[in-house]
C-alpha cells in the first residue's frame, strides 16, 4: 500500500511483502582502469575497492541538485506523461499541491546508489565479511524467493523485483542546507505532508517506458537523524521490462519541494537480482577508503 509518511527511527521500507551469496556479472559495463578490479570475484576485493563500488561506480553517484520553478503533483509528474489525465485530476483534488515559491539549489552532495544491481549487494557482503565494524551496513529489507511478484492493479509491491534507488546525503550545501530542510516534516517524517508528493514526483525511463515509485524507506546516520530515503520502482511497464539491453539507459529523477534530484545508469539485465536473494542491503551511511597506516 502507499503511505504518505514514512516514520524514521531506522531505515523501514513500507510495502505490502514478506520481509525475512550474491554473484556478480559485471557483463559488458565499461570499466575504466580504476575499476578493473571488477573484473575479480567480489571474494577478492579489498576493502577500498568495495567502497569504490558503493560510492564511486558505474551504480553510485554523486550529484547536487538543481531547482524548477514549478511544484511537482499528479497532473505534472516527475515526467510528461506518466499518468492517465484523469487520474491525475482525481489525486491532485484529493490532496492539492502547495504554492510555488523562490527556490535556490541546496547547495549539498547526495550519492545515488542503485541498490537493487548484484554489484552493489556483492560490496556490502564483502565489507561485512572483512570487519564487523561495516555490520552497521546490514541495513535494508528481507526478501523471500518464491514470493509473488509486484502487481500494481492489486496494489502488491515485492521489492525483489523492482529497481531500487537510495538517495543519501554526502555533504551538507555552505551554510548546512540539504534535504532535510524541505523534505522531512520535523526530521521524523518523509514526505513532509503539504510540501512534497512522493508517488509522482519519483519516476524512472528507460527507452522501453517510466514508472513512477511505489515503495519507499527511510535511511539514519551515526546521530540517528535523516541521512537517506530509498525508493523501488516496477521494473516492467505494461508488462514488459525496463531493462532489455546490455548498458541500458536508466534514467531517474526525484523532484521534492522544486529541487530536482536526477542522474542515470547504464544497466546489464544480468546485473539485475534473480529471484534468489533473502535480502537487499540499503546502506544510508557513507564511508570513505581510510589511507594504509605506515609501519
Amino acid at each position: 500500500m502507499r503511505s504518505a509518511s514514512l516514520p524514521l527511527p531506522r531505515l523501514l521500507l513500507i510495502a505490502v511483502l514478506s520481509l525475512c551469496c550474491l554473484a556478480l556479472a559485471v557483463g559488458s559495463t565499461p570499466l575504466t582502469a580504476d575499476e578493473s578490479f571488477l573484473s575479480k570475484p567480489p571474494e577478492e576485493w579489498t576493502e577500498s575497492e568495495a567502497l569504490h563500488v558503493l560510492n564511486d561506480s558505474p551504480w553510485a553517484h554523486t550529484i547536487t541538485t538543481t531547482t524548477q520553478d514549478s511544484q511537482c503533483d499528479w497532473e505534472h509528474p516527475a515526467y510528461d506523461g506518466l499518468f492517465p489525465e484523469v487520474l491525475a485530476r482525481r489525486e491532485d483534488s484529493i490532496s492539492p499541491t502547495a504554492p510555488a515559491a523562490e527556490v535556490k539549489p541546496d547547495g549539498a552532495e547526495y550519492l545515488v546508489r542503485l541498490a537493487s544491481v548484484k554489484p552493489m549487494q556483492a560490496a556490502v557482503e564483502r565489507l561485512m565479511s572483512l570487519d564487523d565494524k561495516w555490520k552497521v551496513y546490514r541495513s535494508g529489507a528481507g526478501l523471500e524467493p518464491g514470493n509473488r511478484p509486484t502487481n500494481l492493479e492489486e496494489r502488491w509491491y515485492n521489492i525483489a523485483d523492482e529497481i531500487t534507488v537510495a538517495i543519501v546525503l554526502k555533504r551538507p550545501g555552505p551554510e548546512g542546507q540539504s534535504f532535510r530542510d524541505y523534505a522531512f516534516r520535523d526530521s521524523k517524517f518523509y514526505p513532509s505532508v503539504g510540501v512534497v508528493h512522493l508517488w509522482p514526483c519519483a519516476a524512472v525511463r528507460t527507452a522501453n517506458g517510466q514508472v513512477s515509485a511505489v515503495v519507499g524507506g527511510l535511511g539514519e546516520s551515526k546521530d540517528h537523524s535523516p541521512a537517506a530515503f530509498s525508493l523501488s520502482f516496477p521494473s516492467k511497464y505494461q508488462g514488459k521490462p525496463l531493462i532489455t539491453h546490455q548498458n541500458e539507459k536508466l534514467q531517474v529523477r526525484i523532484i521534492l519541494n522544486q529541487r530536482i534530484f536526477e542522474t542515470t545508469f547504464y544497466v546489464n539485465g544480468t546485473d539485475l537480482f534473480d529471484g534468489t536473494e533473502t535480502i537487499m542491503y540499503i546502506p544510508s551511511r557513507i564511508e570513505e577508503p581510510q589511507p594504509p597506516t605506515l609501519p
